[in-house]
């Protein structure tokens, strides 16, 4: 029992060791192309605001027009950001502002100052020669912002929306939203709205992230938030709950997807950090992503969209149970055979092949285990979530066959009152060898080249557990 206790703790060891290296391997070598992409940190952020220039923003917010206070507040707060951040641009293109409100041109969209560093000045500039006076074609806009952006895979694109009512264009902002999304062109927008009607707030809710501003200094500082956050790094954890709702299921690989295409965007391996915390993880928080944790069978969370510039938390319930089938042989050595896990309603689907002597995460449910010694054995499992369900295979014996003899042999077991086949074979008059589950069986064989069936001799034989037995043919 103890020398049992003692390999059982081996095991677990070269297991802990195979998960180590699996993750070191992932985050560290230099050989794997797609290590570039465990980490995102983009080479430059670009912001562009698409600010509402149509008729309503003439009337006043304060002591000025919403157009006035908006524009002025803008470059001021882009050239302040400037300073201190070179690896930022911005852009901004008007809606509403070319042609006057009875045209009513849903087309009246442009980029007025293209992404550059360093342009604060041109920007206030360029808004200084506008007067407010068309339609607002918000969705039509929101289209155009997205190919506004380089074609520059390592850049951080955000999109702020500045607006005092909805779109009145007969297009939908939702499913320009979507479409960003979904190209993975930019963030979900942020929407500033400038003194917007209660009821008209709620509308914003599927473009992205609304806030409602009623003065010059609210405006300010709403702006200086969203751009703080944009710019700041975006985290994330995966948290892997117990059966009490906390983080403390871990060393399981997983895979985060583009959600829109099914690309394979991250691989890791959960892993707690020096603190017994989830790890962080550095992600790009443009696009959704469906995550899918390895075990048997996977468990998913899909549509998963982190909020930019923030520490973002992933729970996900893990019901898993680890199943240890275990030989009671006392080395290495001893019992090679494999384990074919399959779910009881679902016999056809194999889940895992697991070797003897190793450990399988496997969701709480009812499994088959084709065990695949010789003779095979078959057992019925219930796995118990966040508990080791073991189970003991006796170590085999070994049936030498010692003769000069060329035969043709069948060993055979008993089950329910019949004689079973184990497995059939030839002696090609050599001492030959058979690895058997302990227990009474029988041996059939004639000659090779006999032509009479009544030479068939039998002989019954005891395999014990760890023992050798051999037969003098």
């Amino acid at each position: 029992m103890e020398q049992r206790s003692n390999n059982h703790r081996a095991y677990r060891f070269l297991r802990w060791l195979v998960i180590f290296f699996f993750s070191l391997l992932l985050t560290h070598c230099s050989l794997l192309p797609a290590q570039q992409t465990q980490i995102y940190k983009p080479n430059i952020n670009r912001i562009l605001f698409v600010l509402d220039g149509s008729g309503s923003m003439k009337q006043k917010l304060s002591q000025k027009s919403k157009f006035e206070t908006a524009k002025e507040l803008l470059a001021k707060i882009i050239d302040s950001v400037e300073k201190k951040n070179p690896n930022v641009e911005f852009a901004v293109r008007v809606f509403g502002f070319q042609f006057p409100h009875e045209q009513r041109n849903c087309k009246d969209s442009k980029l007025l100052i293209p992404f550059a560093k360093n342009n604060g000045g041109k920007i206030l500039l360029t808004l200084n020669a506008i007067t407010p006076q068309g339609m607002s074609p918000i969705s039509y806009s929101l289209a155009l912002g997205a190919k506004d952006f380089p074609d520059d895979p390592k850049s951080l694109n955000s999109i702020i929306l500045i607006t005092d009512g909805m779109e009145n264009c007969g297009g939908n902002p939702c499913d320009a939203s979507k479409e960003l999304a979904a190209k993975k062109i930019s963030l979900k927008p942020f929407i500033i709205g400038l003194n917007v009607d209660t009821a008209e707030r709620s509308k914003f809710n599927c473009v992205g992230t609304f806030f409602d501003t009623r003065d010059e200094a609210s405006f300010y500082n709403t702006v200086g938030v969203i751009i703080r956050q944009t710019l700041n790094t975006t985290t994330a954890q995966i948290n892997l709950l117990d059966l009490s709702g906390n983080p403390t299921v871990t060393n399981i690989p997983f895979t985060l997807y583009d959600h829109s295409t099914g690309k394979i965007e991250y691989n890791f391996v959960h892993t707690m950090n020096e603190k017994g915390n989830p790890d962080t993880l550095y992600l790009d928080p443009v696009g959704v992503y469906d995550l899918e944790l390895h075990t048997f069978p996977p468990l998913w969370k899909e549509n998963i969209e982190l909020t930019p510039g923030k520490h973002n938390i992933i729970a996900l319930d893990v019901p898993a149970g680890t199943l240890d089938v275990e030989c009671t042989a006392s080395s290495f050595s001893g019992n090679d055979a494999q384990v074919i896990v399959r779910p009881e309603k679902e016999l056809k689907n194999i889940l895992n092949v697991q070797d003897l002597n190793t450990q399988g995460d496997y969701l709480k449910n009812d499994y088959k285990l084709e065990i695949l010694t010789n003779p095979e054995i078959y057992k019925d499992t219930t796995l118990t979530a966040f508990t080791e369900n073991d189970y003991v295979v006796p170590n085999y014996g070994t049936l030498y066959i010692n003769t000069t003899l060329n035969l043709l042999a069948s060993i055979y077991c008993q089950k329910n009152g019949m004689l079973q086949m184990v497995e059939q074979f030839l002696v090609n008059g050599k001492t030959d060898s058979h690895k058997l589950q302990p227990g009474t069986y029988w041996l059939v064989y004639r000659l090779k080249n006999s032509y009479n069936s009544q030479s068939t001799q039998t002989k019954q034989f005891v395999i014990e557990e760890g023992r050798a037995i051999t037969l003098e043919l």
